[in-house]
C-alpha cells in the first residue's frame, strides 16, 4: 500500500542507489564510507553542523518543495468493490536540491557528475512500496533533471539566507499517497427513466 511513509521510502530508495555508486567510485569512494554520508538534509544545516551527521555528509539529498499533481488529482472516484467506491489517491510531484557538500572542489565535481550519470541511468523507480490496491498496474515513478533557470535555482539558496554553490534540481512524479478516507456506498438505482420523443416530418 502507498502510504503516507512514501516520502520517506522515496528519499531512502534515492540515498541508496547514489550511495552504492558512490562507493564504486575509485576518486571519490572513501568520503562515502556509510549512507551517513548521503545527508537528508538542507546544504545550510550540514554546512552550520546543526544536521545529525553533517560531519560526515559529502553530498546533500534535499527534499525541498512537494506539489499536487493537477492532472492526477482530478481524477474520479475508484471502484472499490460491488457497490462501493474509493476516493482516490493523492498524487504528488518531489522536486529534490541535489548538492555535494565535500570540503574539496574538484570532489564535488567527481561526485555531482556520478550523481547525474546513475540517476540518467535509473530513471525510474519501481520499488514495492508504491504498490497500491487502487492501482492495478505496477506504478512507476520517473526521476528527471529539473532544468530550472539559475534564476530560480539562486532563489532556492536566497530561501536558505546562503551564497548560492554548486547544485543540480530533480523532479519525481508521480508518487501517490492513498486516501485514508474510507469507500462510500453507491445508492442502487431505484428507479429508470425512459424518455422517448417521436419526431414527425413537416410535409
Amino acid at each position: 500500500m502507498s502510504d503516507y511513509r512514501v516520502l520517506q521510502d522515496i528519499s531512502l530508495y534515492l540515498r541508496r542507489l547514489l550511495f552504492e555508486s558512490l562507493t564504486g567510485n575509485d576518486s571519490v569512494a572513501s568520503q562515502f564510507g556509510s549512507e551517513n554520508s548521503i545527508s537528508l538534509d538542507s546544504p545550510p544545516r550540514i554546512a552550520d553542523n546543526s544536521a545529525p551527521n553533517a560531519d560526515q555528509a559529502r553530498l546533500s539529498l534535499y527534499l525541498y518543495q512537494v506539489t499536487p499533481n493537477a492532472h492526477l488529482n482530478n481524477h474520479p472516484m475508484i471502484p472499490a468493490g460491488f457497490g462501493r467506491q474509493q476516493y482516490p489517491p493523492l498524487s504528488l510531484n518531489l522536486y529534490y536540491l541535489l548538492t555535494p557538500v565535500s570540503q574539496a572542489p574538484e570532489d564535488n565535481l567527481v561526485i555531482l557528475g556520478r550523481c547525474l550519470q546513475v540517476l540518467a541511468a535509473n530513471a525510474t523507480i519501481r520499488a514495492n512500496f508504491l504498490d497500491s490496491w487502487l492501482r492495478p498496474e505496477p506504478p512507476e515513478v520517473r526521476v528527471t533533471m529539473n532544468p530550472v533557470s539559475l534564476e530560480e535555482l539562486t532563489r532556492v539558496w536566497n530561501a536558505f539566507n546562503e551564497t548560492y554553490r554548486l547544485s543540480v534540481c530533480y523532479l519525481v512524479q508521480v508518487v501517490s499517497i492513498d486516501s485514508a478516507r474510507l469507500p462510500q456506498d453507491e445508492q442502487p438505482v431505484q428507479e429508470r427513466l425512459i424518455d422517448i420523443h417521436q419526431i414527425v416530418s413537416q410535409p
